[in-house]
């Protein structure tokens, strides 16, 4: 397994946040330090991004949950939250397939239990192929600006220099691990509380039907819409995401 890379902050119970695509913990700054006011808060980067190591390729999803739940097992962490932004979520929902007693709860952070659809599986080769190309500059400049609903916010540039730096061997691999990603409805039916759905009302990448579709199909699952609200809810609603998530962690213990 290859080394994961992880900020520790905080104590008291536990709360791991995953990172999205072509995002590092990085993209948690701020965000984590608040929840650490309150509880130990863990922000590692998925394997490939940032500083922890490249799986070997192909892999799956399923490949990168497996290797993260031993990660958490070799912490010997008691009952952590995972909450997972984006492409985070899916390995969390992963990770909970694998080991859910591990876990005392997870949170979709702008994600989806859903598998592709069909156009979203053709978009996807045609990003690989774009990238394959023109490289991943192009890319992020138009695909950045997109995440958020709130055009001007002062991170927007932080966001994108940050999806500069994801190495094209991720960037390739994890496109490809995520159109293949098998649905996860039938886990998530009778899940009930044991899941937090946080979405934003105008978010592009996860649109908002379908993560209120994903509520109901969870049936008692805790589900908070973000106003004013791209993919990006750490910046754009950062105090109702945070409020979200303490009292998430707290009905959790």
């Amino acid at each position: 397994m290859g080394s994961i890379f992880y900020k520790d902050q905080g104590k008291g119970p536990t709360i791991i946040l995953l990172h999205g695509f072509c995002e590092t913990h990085q993209i948690w700054d701020g965000f984590a330090e608040e929840l650490a006011k309150e509880f130990r808060v863990i922000t590692p980067d998925l394997p490939g991004f940032g500083k922890s190591d490249l799986p070997t390729q192909p892999f799956s999803i399923y490949d990168i949950g497996r290797q993260m739940v031993d990660w958490v097992s070799s912490l010997k962490i008691a009952s952590p939250v995972v909450i997972g932004h984006s492409l985070g979520g899916y390995v969390t929902l992963e990770m909970a397939k694998i080991s859910k007693g591990l876990f005392s709860g997870i949170g979709l952070f702008h994600s989806t239990p859903f598998a592709d659809s069909e156009e979203k599986k053709i978009n996807r080769d045609k990003t690989i192929g774009f990238v394959q190309r023109h490289g991943i500059e192009l890319f992020v400049k138009s695909f950045v600006p997109e995440l958020f609903y709130q055009k001007n916010h002062p991170k927007l540039t932080f966001v994108k220099e940050l999806a500069l730096k994801t190495p094209i061997n991720t960037f390739l691999g994890y496109t490809q691990a995520m159109k293949e990603r098998p649905t996860s409805e039938n886990f998530i039916q009778n899940i009930g509380s044991y899941l937090m759905i946080l979405s934003g009302i105008y978010d592009l990448v996860i649109p908002h039907q379908n993560s209120i579709e994903a509520a109901i199909l969870a049936k008692t699952a805790i589900f908070k819409p973000l106003e004013d609200t791209g993919h990006m809810g750490m910046f754009e609603s950062s105090n109702d995401a945070l409020a979200a998530i303490v009292d998430f962690r707290i009905h959790r213990m």
